[in-house]
């Protein structure tokens, strides 16, 4: 975890692993997940900028995506009764997506992270399955940098809960 006073320089780009899903495909649409680790000071030091070009740079396909969505959630000051959260989305024009992909970081107790999702739009409405792609890719990533086992728990993070049949 990092300390809220963390001093990271981004001028030699982004200096944390970055933790892709694989491309789901759905009616020609494409979506790719990305998650790295997001301290408070990233958002600070307006470090974004860096993260997605770094992304850009490793995965040239992104440059053509139509959505770039992204959500994060940091610590960013914490004492003894209280903690406050650094959070920031943006939707990519795919309207309420940077708020769900928030809600997933909230509801999940996500710490120090930012998740990413790419979506190439192909030309068929999705309707609702969207949010599923959308979802499915950004838990792909938290899993595979298993941001869940630094206070994050990505299948506590569904809303959906099941119910059990009554006899």
């Amino acid at each position: 975890m990092s300390s809220p006073g963390e001093n990271i320089a981004f001028d030699d780009g982004w200096p944390y692993p970055i933790y892709s899903s694989e491309t789901t495909n759905l009616l020609k649409s494409n979506f790719q997940g990305h998650a790295t680790r997001f301290p408070a000071s990233a958002a600070k030091k307006g470090a974004l900028p860096i993260l997605l070009e770094t992304i850009t740079h490793n995965f040239p396909k992104n440059k053509k995506a139509t959505h770039c969505i992204y959500a994060w959630r940091s610590r960013a000051v914490t004492s003894s009764t209280s903690t406050s959260w650094d959070i920031g989305s943006s939707d990519g024009g795919e309207s309420g997506a940077g708020e769900r992909l928030s809600r997933l970081l909230e509801l999940g107790k996500f710490e120090d992270v930012i998740v990413i999702v790419y979506r190439w739009y192909g030309g068929v409405k999705l309707g609702s399955d969207r949010w599923k792609c959308i979802s499915g890719v950004a838990k792909d990533a938290l899993k595979l940098g298993a941001f869940q086992d630094r206070g994050g728990d990505v299948d506590k993070s569904s809303s959906s809960k099941k119910k059990g049949k009554k006899k």
